[in-house]
């Protein structure tokens, strides 16, 4: 079995992405934010930030034998979600796959959802200077790792850009990370206080 990871800021179409590319490939999904609340994994809730604390040690001491539970029925893949994917030990990663969403299209997909303004600018400044893609390269790691815009493409052509990295299509040049940059498009455009304020703090990637 081999491990697909589908992270990103929360907005990016991580769950709905990987749910649809089970209708491809032989693949179950494992949702790393259903986990930690089902399996409490958490340490503690941020009221003011809405968000949950994870327990990583707890979730990282746990996942092995979390993992053999979907190892029952032979799989081809098991594509973990969430966009602090990035804990997780390089063992469970054969592809790494990071969504991207343009700021203005992730505004609303947040503001639909539901969010408060302040948790909406944290994930938006997240996305803006790459955050997800970042913590990635922090960690080294010894395989490529990819990125698909999800702004304006419908599920089966992000589907079919994913099959085309799990593949080894031959051309794969167009979703190697540094090919989406909206800090500098937004700079370009002047517009980087459209996101940003004295008062905004930048979102953590343990939060969602």
């Amino acid at each position: 079995m081999k491990f697909i990871i589908i992270s990103g800021t929360p907005g990016t179409g991580k769950t709905t992405i990987s749910n649809h590319l089970c209708n491809f490939i032989d693949a179950k999904v494992l949702s790393l934010n259903e986990l930690i609340i089902n399996r409490n994994f958490v340490l503690e809730y941020d009221q003011e930030r809405e968000t949950s604390i994870i327990d990583e040690e707890k979730l990282n001491k746990n996942l092995d034998g979390i993992i053999k539970e979907f190892s029952i029925h032979p799989l081809a893949y098991l594509i973990i979600e969430g966009h602090f994917c990035d804990i997780l030990s390089e063992d469970y990663m054969d592809f790494v796959i990071i969504l991207r969403c343009h700021p203005d299209e992730l505004v609303k997909r947040l503001k639909n959802r539901g969010y408060k303004h302040k948790k909406i600018m944290e994930n938006v400044q997240s996305e803006i200077l790459g955050s997800s893609v970042n913590y990635f390269i922090e960690k080294n790691l010894n395989l490529p790792l990819y990125e698909i815009n999800t702004t304006k493409s419908d599920l089966n052509i992000i589907s079919k850009q994913i099959l085309d990295i799990i593949n080894g299509s031959e051309d794969l040049n167009d979703y190697y990370i540094g090919k989406i940059n909206w800090l500098e498009e937004l700079s370009n455009q002047n517009r980087l206080n459209d996101f940003f304020s004295k008062d905004m703090k930048i979102g953590e990637h343990y939060d969602f």
